[in-house]
């Protein structure tokens, strides 16, 4: 299986792929907003998933990094540290010495970030002055990488193994250790953990290894700060390190609530941990309403998006709609049946789920609910009765909530990200969108940035005009005419991308591609509103 990298959600190929003569140019509107250079400054952790192509190498290879940088609010980085694991080969605190930023009116704007002589330059987006989305836009003599994550604004007041205390849920997802086959295979990591003290007991996971399931089984283990790190003590940039489900980490603490990690042995994990809070569901009656759903990884065939809703009532499941795409074919499923939780348990918040396509095909699920209204998802759909899976992918659940979802309260600016893969001349790699867009009338305009790998080569395209528009029926259950939801961007020159939408709120959507209009591609993306 081929790991699809989100950032949750990345990958790509040449602009040829999407780039088709006849469609029309679209120009990119005026920035406007209230963001400026001050509405980024503070410490922020930050996480990135993609693909890196170094000097002399034949072909990239998958990244990870995961790190603090501390923006003045007047343009200039002023210092950083980050962990870095390429293709399981890790660099640890990697101090970053300077840099700059941009920040356009409407939160766009450019992050570079130097580490002695050699800069990394990333596109971002504000969504707040606390968070933003970004993609890796390196292009350098001596690298070339895209992928994308997010960084969010730390609590420097957290940072400390004492602030770090209570239940977690947790999802790292990556590319595991085995190196005595054809992997590094693609892994997913989900559970919970309970710590206090630095002392992580007891904890649950779920892992699923390339297809090969440990479901529920319990570890001890440890937060600590780094003694081979005294550069970078905890108390500089909220960094440590850890033992988690037999596996050692690095981590950064956002605040007390939340934890980013990477792997350092075994493999490239990489991913938060989420304190449960206490309206969290003691029993199955206590998951009730509608929820959205995404997940991304990889079946037998390649790359796999799942983006789709039910209601939920006890352990009653029922308006199900589900949008496929497993390697390029796409289906959408709006007459599931057999729909239920299967089980839940009200000390972890551990539960499994599951609904059939007829009488053909049983799609198994197992969560980890961190409250009422927010969880992780890992897909263990396989042969009944056995301890394999068919297909390797993790994302979030969320309830729905804000309907019914109108241009009215679906409007304003946005920032919106795709990650996943495409293919061009029977190549499949990486793509990385990044973008800003109003809505107005579910009308989308604004200006994105677009990267694409092949196997040797990365093309950026930056400052792109975008166009679209979203078609949403009321609850989000159906349009009217029965079929889901929908989301057609259009970039400049570009054949229209049409995308299956679910309205998780009226700041938040999950989206996944829905046809191979123009390119076959694979990807998955999130709408979010910017404050």
């Amino acid at each position: 299986m081929r790991r699809l990298l989100t950032a949750a959600v990345a990958a790509a190929s040449l602009w040829a792929a999407a780039c088709s003569p006849g469609h029309p140019a679209i120009t990119p509107p005026p920035p406007s907003g209230n963001y400026t250079l001050a509405s980024l400054s503070g410490q922020y952790a930050f996480i990135s998933n993609g693909e890196v192509f170094t000097n002399g190498s034949s072909f990239p290879v998958p990244l990870v990094r995961v790190g603090s940088f501390t923006a003045d609010g007047a343009g200039h980085i002023t210092g950083g540290v980050e962990d870095v694991n390429t293709a399981g080969s890790v660099t640890n605190a990697v101090p970053i010495t300077g840099g700059s930023y941009t920040v356009h009116p409407d939160g766009r704007g450019v992050l570079d970030l130097a580490f002695g002589q050699n800069t990394l330059e990333f596109g971002i987006v504000l969504t707040s002055t606390s968070d933003g989305l970004m993609i890796d836009e390196t292009s350098t003599s001596s690298q070339a990488s895209t992928g994308s994550g997010n960084f969010t604004k730390q609590d420097t007041a957290s940072f400390a193994i004492s602030t770090i205390a209570g239940s977690y849920v947790f999802d790292f997802a990556g590319l595991d250790g085995d190196t005595q086959s054809a992997c590094p295979c693609p892994e997913s990591l989900i559970g919970q953990f309970t710590v206090a003290n630095g002392v992580v007991n007891p904890g649950f996971f779920d892992d699923n290894d390339d297809g090969t399931l440990t479901s529920n089984a319990s570890f001890t283990g440890t937060l600590s700060t780094d003694p081979l790190s005294p550069q970078e003590p905890i108390t500089n940039s909220g960094r440590g390190i850890a033992l988690i489900a037999g596996q050692n980490f690095v981590f950064y603490i956002v605040d007390a609530s939340r934890v980013r990690f990477i792997s350092t042995n075994l493999g490239m994990l990489s991913g938060d941990a989420v304190r449960q809070n206490s309206n969290f569901p003691l029993d199955v009656s206590g998951i009730t309403g509608s929820f959205a759903f995404l997940v991304a990884g990889s079946s037998a065939n390649g790359g796999l998006t799942r983006v789709g809703r039910f209601t939920a009532g006890n352990s009653n499941l029922s308006n199900l709609l589900v949008d496929v795409n497993d390697a390029g074919n796409e289906v959408q499923f709006n007459n599931l049946s057999n729909a239920s939780i299967t089980s839940y348990d009200g000390n972890t918040g551990r539960g499994t789920l599951s609904f059939s396509n007829g009488a053909t095909t049983t799609f198994s699920f197992v969560f980890y609910l961190s409250s009422a209204n927010d969880g992780v998802i890992q897909e263990v759909s396989g042969p009944s009765g056995t301890n394999t899976a068919i297909v390797v992918a993790d994302g979030s659940i969320l309830s729905q909530s804000g309907s019914p979802f109108t241009s009215s309260n679906v409007t304003g600016p946005y920032a919106m990200n795709w990650s996943g893969l495409v293919t061009s001349n029977n190549f499949q790699d990486e793509e990385d969108l990044l973008a800003q867009v109003t809505l107005t009338n579910l009308n989308l305009s604004g200006t994105a940035d677009f990267f694409q790998f092949t196997s040797s080569t990365l093309t950026p395209l930056f400052d792109l005009g975008v166009g679209g528009s979203i078609t949403i029926a009321g609850d989000g259950t159906s349009s009217a005419s029965g079929q889901q939801n929908s989301m057609t961007v259009n970039l400049s020159n570009t054949a229209p991308i049409h995308m299956a939408v679910y309205m998780v709120n009226p700041q938040l959507a999950f989206f996944a591609n829905r046809d191979n209009n123009g390119a076959q591609r694979i990807v998955a993306g999130i709408l979010k509103a910017q404050q």
